[in-house]
């Protein structure tokens, strides 16, 4: 029973990994993941990164390509690596509030908002909801300002309660009024401190991290899928960094110490990265296997496949963000091959979109289809019930107009 016991304590062990480490590795994207770790290795002298072989023998031709060159562009801050270094003491001066907010901003998104679950936080971290929401709270003490917020009128007033300008209690209290009804900004016109209220909200970043936002993304595929008689699933180590441990001298010294077990941790999460991923992406493909083929996808929610996993469902969101797959239909975000189930039938609503979107391909243009119209054809194809609204919602996820709009636009079309 020993041995079994001392190999029991040691997996504890190696699993027992750094979480701001962790976390930050396994959301970031392919194309990023170089960054971070060459950000992470800027502070540890153990730690050397490089591109893999494999890179440059796919993407360095006789002569060095313009693209090459891009892809060797030097390192820039991303939003996560911003916020990961304001992490601490002291705004977040302990343990328990630093791992809380360390799984808030796996779930703050490339705008700068805070889109995730406060209640499955609480439930990861062993702590009160009410907890959680006094640490993202503490976000609004970050740069950039109005991050962390839940929308619009809460990143504003993040920035207001932020802002460095002078603005007296009259101003701050009118701005702060303004700010709780943006959307009907023109009826506070009138008021003697309009233009000055105006002047400072103008100032404010919208989204928070505007700064931040990559319009000019380089889609690159974690896996590439083939499907034949078998499936094939191929990780795309092109883009994996290599790590090297360099272990000069041995040193009892706790901090370099410390330093070093970071290092050899590093390579083992980049491992476990891998091997996470690639579990997913098996699942994924297994149970959607009708859509690699041609066909629809069928309901798959990330709960069932934390569940068949044995994972929390809040480490799938954040594992699934911005990774890709590539197969013979194109490029995909993982993110796509997970729908909910109409009704309880086994029928997803990406099979009820794919439908709307055949109808108005194929629609009259001198009457087109109202959402009444969609809606009697998909029960009456389906044999379910459902109500309108329910197919408005969904026609506007597709950026279909609607029929008085598209009826407006087929004129154009035809002038």
């Amino acid at each position: 029973m020993a041995p079994t016991l001392t190999t029991s304590v040691a997996q504890k062990q190696n699993l027992n990994l750094s979480l701001k480490l962790w976390l930050p590795m396994l959301q970031s994207s392919l194309q990023d993941l170089e960054k971070h770790l060459k950000n992470v290795s800027y502070e540890n002298p153990f730690l050397e990164i490089k591109k893999p072989k494999e890179f440059y023998n796919n993407f360095m031709p006789q002569g060095t390509s313009g693209e090459f060159i891009e892809s060797m562009a030097f390192y820039s801050e991303s939003l996560n690596d911003v916020l990961t270094d304001q992490i601490c003491p002291p705004n977040f001066p302990t343990p328990n509030s630093q791992k809380v907010a360390f799984e808030i901003l796996c779930d703050i998104n490339e705008e700068g908002y805070f889109d995730g679950n406060i209640e499955e936080i609480a439930n990861t971290c062993g702590v009160y909801k009410e907890y959680v929401e006094s640490i993202r709270q503490r976000f609004s003490m970050l740069e950039p300002s109005g991050v962390g917020a839940l929308d619009l009128a809460e990143s504003f007033l993040f920035q207001l309660d932020a802002c460095d300008r002078k603005i007296d209690d009259e101003l701050y209290n009118f701005i702060k009024k303004i700010i709780k009804d943006i959307a009907h900004l023109d009826k506070y016109a009138g008021h003697h401190r309009f233009e000055d209220a105006k002047d400072i909200i103008k100032y404010f970043n919208n989204p928070p991290a505007i700064d931040y936002i990559n319009t000019n993304i380089q889609v690159i595929p974690d896996f590439f899928v083939e499907i034949g008689e078998d499936i094939n699933i191929k990780i795309n180590n092109a883009y994996y960094p290599d790590i090297e441990v360099k272990d000069p001298f041995s040193s009892k010294n706790e901090s370099i110490k410390e330093k070093l077990k970071e290092a050899r941790d590093l390579v083992n999460l980049l491992n476990l990265r891998k091997s996470t991923l690639y579990k997913i992406v098996l699942l994924i493909v297994e149970k959607q296997i009708s859509f690699f083929v041609g066909g629809e996808l069928k309901p798959f929610s990330m709960q069932e496949l934390a569940q068949e996993l044995g994972f929390a469902e809040s480490t799938i969101s954040r594992a699934v963000a911005n990774k890709y797959i590539e197969c013979n239909l194109g490029i995909f975000p993982l993110k796509h091959f997970f729908t909910n189930a109409v009704n309880n039938k086994d029928l997803s609503s990406s099979q009820i979109k794919s439908y709307i979107k055949n109808l108005v391909e194929y629609e009259d243009r001198e009457e087109p289809l109202t959402d009444q119209d969609l809606l009697d054809s998909i029960q009456e194809k389906f044999s379910l019930k459902m109500v309108r609204r329910t197919i408005t919602k969904y026609r506007k996820m597709l950026d279909i107009p609607s029929s008085k709009e598209r009826k407006k636009l087929y004129k154009v079309e035809n002038l």
